[in-house]
C-alpha cells in the first residue's frame, strides 16, 4: 500500500510540475530571443499562435550559415492588433529594407513565418504602438 501511495504522489508531483511549467513558461520566455525560449514556446500547448507586426531595422548580427549562405538576425519591437508590445528575434536569408512593416506569425517567441506588408494591412493600434 505504501508503494502505491508513493507512486501516486510522484505522478501527482510530475503532473503539477508539468502544468506549472506550461502555465509559467510564457512569462519566462517573453521578450527573450534565445533558442531555448523559442523551443520551449514551440512545444508548450499553453502558448497560443498569434500574429504580430513590426517595423524592420538594422540586423543585430550577420554571419555565414553552414552552407555559406548569408544569415541576418533581427530583433524587432512588435505589436499585436490590440497594441500589446513585445520583442522578437528572428533570422532572414537576406538583408531586409529598413522601416518596412512585417506581419509575423508566432507561437510565443518562435517565429513561424513573416512577410512584408503595406501600412494599410497593419491594424491601427499596432501602428500606434510601434510609433511610440
Amino acid at each position: 500500500m505504501m508503494k502505491k501511495k508513493g507512486l501516486l504522489g510522484l505522478i501527482a508531483l510530475v503532473g503539477l510540475l508539468g502544468v506549472g511549467l506550461g502555465v509559467l513558461s510564457p512569462a519566462l520566455t517573453k521578450n527573450r530571443g534565445d533558442e531555448f525560449a523559442m523551443a520551449l514556446d514551440n512545444v508548450n500547448p499553453m502558448v497560443a499562435e498569434t500574429t504580430v507586426y513590426g517595423l524592420t531595422n538594422q540586423p543585430i548580427d550577420h554571419h555565414l550559415g553552414q552552407m555559406g549562405e548569408d544569415v541576418y538576425t533581427y530583433r524587432l519591437r512588435t505589436s499585436d492588433g490590440q497594441g500589446k508590445r513585445r520583442w522578437l528575434t528572428f533570422t532572414a536569408d537576406h538583408r531586409l529594407k529598413q522601416r518596412h512593416y512585417l506581419k509575423i506569425d508566432t507561437k510565443g517567441q518562435n517565429v513561424n513565418s513573416w512577410e512584408a506588408v503595406t501600412v494599410s494591412a497593419v491594424p491601427q493600434r499596432a501602428r500606434q504602438a510601434l510609433k511610440s
